[in-house]
């Protein structure tokens, strides 16, 4: 066999296996817009755990800044109180910032379909798990941050690294 012959042997295979993968992938069903739908419902239900998580964070944050720190600086003379409610305030911000994307990205959500094929619900509900999961992580730095800075003071916070594997999702 000549070298032409080979060449066309060989790109005749590639051309047929290339052929047969495309069609193998372009045949793939696509996932069923239920599926997907409860999978970011099932998020949406661990977020708003973390939610619950952030209203006891700030209130033990908002007690510390209005009360406990005026205890602390008795027994610790050094201890610069408007540096820390400084800090408060802004451990409490993002808190805040958090609920107040959760209530957007809720009052957002349009769990009905309706008028939409299944691959049109499907990406949709694909896009609110992109979106959900980010607010998963900005709840989970959030309340990481404001854990660790009650703990600075031994409260004991409402962590929710404990309750809940974010890094599955």
């Amino acid at each position: 066999m000549d070298i032409k012959n080979l060449i066309k042997k060989s790109l005749g295979a590639l051309g047929a296996f290339a052929f047969c993968a495309a069609m193998t992938i372009g045949c793939k069903s696509e996932p069923d817009y239920k599926t997907v739908r409860q999978e970011v419902m099932d998020l949406h239900d661990k977020v708003m755990g973390d939610g619950e998580k952030a209203v006891k964070n700030r209130m033990m944050l908002d007690t510390l800044s209005k009360v406990r720190l005026k205890e602390l600086k008795q027994a610790k003379p050094d201890l610069d109180t408007t540096e820390e409610k400084n800090k408060i305030s802004l451990l409490i911000a993002k808190l805040n910032k958090a609920d107040d994307n959760m209530m957007d990205w809720m009052h957002d959500f349009q769990p009905d379909i309706e008028g939409k094929s299944n691959g049109e619900a499907v990406k949709y509900f694909q896009g609110e798990m992109i979106r959900i999961k980010k607010l998963d992580g900005e709840y989970k730095k959030a309340l990481d941050e404001s854990d660790a800075y009650l703990e600075k003071f031994n409260l004991k916070p409402a962590s929710a690294a404990a309750e809940h594997d974010h890094s599955k999702h």
